[in-house]
């Protein structure tokens, strides 16, 4: 028997060596991308929530805006705290009446006040 080990037990133990260094690493690898995806995951899964919460907000605002902006509630609001009154169909202008008088506003001298005694 010999002590010795031939040339192909060595290198058949040395490519078993390798091969299983590079399987680890393989593993290692496939290990950390896993864990990254899953990372990556938890983000794109808290970033859509996040678009949800937003867009519900969006949507309540939207919502509140459309009260604040009511016709019927700037109305009341008008009347009650500033004391107007709509505009009476009768004081109305058309068009071409509006751009007579403009017309006629400008044929007349305007006089203006001075501020100083005289």
């Amino acid at each position: 028997m010999r002590y010795g080990r031939t040339m192909t037990e060595r290198t058949s133990r040395l490519g078993w060596i390798v091969a299983m260094v590079v399987f680890v690493g393989l593993l290692v690898a496939l290990y950390s991308i896993k864990a990254r995806t899953l990372g990556a995951k938890a983000r794109v899964h808290a970033l859509e929530q996040t678009l949800v919460h937003e867009k519900q907000i969006v949507q309540m605002l939207a919502a509140e805006i459309a009260h604040l902006e009511s016709p019927k509630r700037l109305r009341i609001l008008a009347e009650e705290q500033l004391g107007l009154q709509p505009t009476p169909v009768a004081r109305t202008l058309t068009l071409s009446e509006a751009a007579d008088q403009m017309a006629r506003r400008e044929e007349k001298p305007v006089l203006l006040a001075t501020g100083g005694a005289q």
